[in-house]
């Protein structure tokens, strides 16, 4: 992950936290029933994600960026579906898919020098405790 410099891995992790808390928007205005800001927070974060995804695209695996943009392409549907009749249990569902994404990619950007931890992860490590 060497070709992504500091700047560009401060820039991706802001995109990953401005679109978790704009899909944490849409789901509490899904709840309260404000569909229309709901429907608003939705596009804000297609927006954001639509630029995450381009963020990915130096990767050098191109593998891995037909992969992402498979995943990219599949929220986008998910939330063009959300948008037309917002669901609380679809927007969480996006959001923790996008919270493993991140803690994916975070896995990938730490120093390789050490063993892998081959550990039992708990539950709560994962989706689970990004729950906002």
């Amino acid at each position: 992950m060497a070709i992504f410099s500091d700047e560009r891995q401060q820039e991706i992790h802001w995109l990953f936290d401005s679109l978790i808390n704009s899909l944490v928007i849409a789901e509490r205005n899904s709840h309260a029933q404000r569909h229309t800001a709901a429907a608003i927070s939705m596009r804000h974060a297609k927006n954001l994600m639509r630029f995450l995804n381009r963020s990915f695209q130096d990767l050098p695996d191109q593998q891995l960026v037909s992969h992402l943009d498979d995943f990219f392409n599949m929220l986008e549907r998910s939330m063009d579906h959300s948008m037309q009749l917002p669901m609380e249990q679809d927007l969480e569902e996006i959001r923790l898919l996008v919270c493993d994404l991140h803690k994916g990619w975070e896995t990938l950007l730490k120093p390789t020098t050490s063993s892998p931890d081959y550990g039992t992860k708990s539950d709560d490590s994962y989706s689970r405790g990004l729950l906002a």
